[in-house]
């Protein structure tokens, strides 16, 4: 389902030009002033700047249906009133006789013209569907009418915008192939497939029109290298999918090649590299994943949440001590940050039980004891050194922890029952 976005806000269509856009938040604000309707006020201002800066409005129009202008035309001599009996029945004697001969082109011309009479008078009364079936009847027979292609078109366009902002996507979709049939090129009508088939559910269909729609877009970016809003637009449509990917369908490779899109248009894209970096974590590809947060690392060296992620995958890797001097850097810039707090006790911990079950109890035992560090007096990780020492064999050692963990914790069963058993063995 399409996302509220600024163009509701403003009581406007996507497309809205600068000066719609100013003359509606003028408007809107003389009706909610700051004053009085602060929260109001706020939302309104906040989707002003968005339309106005071409990257934040290229993130909305990627997910907002297109509005085409377009408008109905008709001759003079089409707009004629007619009352609808003689109309009808003036149309059934028509098509019987150029059922009798199609080739009679005065008798063909009569017809049309009954036709789109019938179709002004059906548009005045917003009969869409009846009007549909008067220019098809035109078109039947004359294939090049202008005017009913023309009218045709516009009612599939527009008819389809209104089914599609109800969430009736299905209907909308159906009269918007049929406008694509009639013309082919039209991008917005390609972008609404898109995003019609995807809210409907139809990802194999919307991925069809997504690929056309970006297409065009990078041909004109190709064009306009430095065209903001265009690159935005290609950009957020990648992260889009890319999250899907990842989110909904778990394709890591097809995530992993949205975001090489995104880097071709903007190599810099920090989010780009960072959700690389997690999709490689995420396929359990700690190396790859340690190359990318290393070169994001490069460029920002003071973010932490590059240091904290960079600190899993290098240690995942293998790489235990560098892994753990970038969760240190990380401390240094930020001493308090909970994230690597508690990276840096997983770590420990686990890193502590693993070496231990390997029976390197003395490397265990260092991770353990930095661990303290952290958190001293912890019971947990009393036990577990205890736990360790009795597993090296030095029961004395093994005693005096858990004996530590009961002076912290008198109610650890682990550590009571610990003792238990060696009080038995002895």
């Amino acid at each position: 389902m399409p996302p509220k976005n600024s163009y509701t806000v403003l009581n406007l269509r996507k497309g809205a030009t600068e000066e719609h856009i100013k003359q509606a938040y003028i408007e809107l604000v003389k009706r909610y002033p700051p004053e009085t309707h602060t929260d109001r006020f706020m939302m309104i201002n906040r989707a002003y700047e968005t339309l106005r800066d071409p990257e934040r409005r290229a993130k909305e129009d990627a997910f907002t249906f297109n509005y085409v202008e377009g408008q109905f035309t008709f001759l003079p001599d089409e707009m004629v009133e007619e009352n609808d009996a003689v109309l009808a029945e003036q149309l059934r004697d028509l098509e019987a006789k150029y059922q009798t001969d199609p080739s009679d082109v005065e008798m063909a011309n009569k017809l049309i013209l009954a036709y789109m009479r019938q179709s002004h008078q059906n548009v005045k009364r917003k009969l869409w569907a009846e009007a549909i079936k008067d220019w098809q009847a035109v078109l039947n027979c004359d294939a090049t009418h202008r005017r009913a292609k023309n009218n045709l078109n516009h009612s599939y366009i527009n008819l389809g915008y209104y089914y599609a902002v109800h969430d009736l996507y299905s209907e909308a979709i159906d009269l918007w192939e049929r406008a694509l049939q009639m013309n082919p090129d039209n991008l917005s009508i390609l972008h609404n497939l898109a995003l019609a088939y995807e809210y409907a559910g139809q990802d194999d269909r919307a991925t069809k029109y997504w690929g056309e729609a970006i297409r065009r877009w990078k041909s004109a970016l190709d064009q306009n290298p430095d065209d903001v809003y265009l690159k935005s637009l290609i950009i957020e449509v990648h992260k889009h999918h890319g999250g899907r990917a990842l989110d909904v369908q778990r394709d890591s490779e097809s995530a992993l090649q949205e975001y090489r899109e995104i880097l071709k248009i903007n190599p810099s894209d920090f989010d780009a590299h960072y959700q690389i970096a997690v999709t490689y974590m995420e396929e359990k590809k700690y190396g790859e994943a340690a190359k990318e947060l290393d070169s994001l690392r490069e460029q920002y060296p003071n973010n932490v949440e590059i240091l904290n992620l960079l600190g899993w995958s290098l240690l995942n890797s293998g790489q235990v001590e560098q892994g753990f001097r970038s969760w240190q850097r990380s401390l240094q810039l930020d001493g308090k940050n909970p994230e690597t707090k508690n990276s840096v006790i997983q770590a420990r911990m686990q890193l502590g039980k693993r070496c231990r079950e390997s029976g390197q109890y003395i490397v265990a035992l260092v991770h353990f004891k930095e661990l303290l560090k952290i958190v001293p007096g912890s019971d947990e990780v009393l036990f577990e050194i205890g736990e360790t020492y009795r597993m090296k064999g030095d029961i004395r050692s093994a005693i005096g922890q858990y004996n530590q963990v009961l002076a912290i914790n008198p109610k650890n069963k682990f550590a009571k029952k610990a003792l238990s058993e060696m009080k038995l063995r002895r």
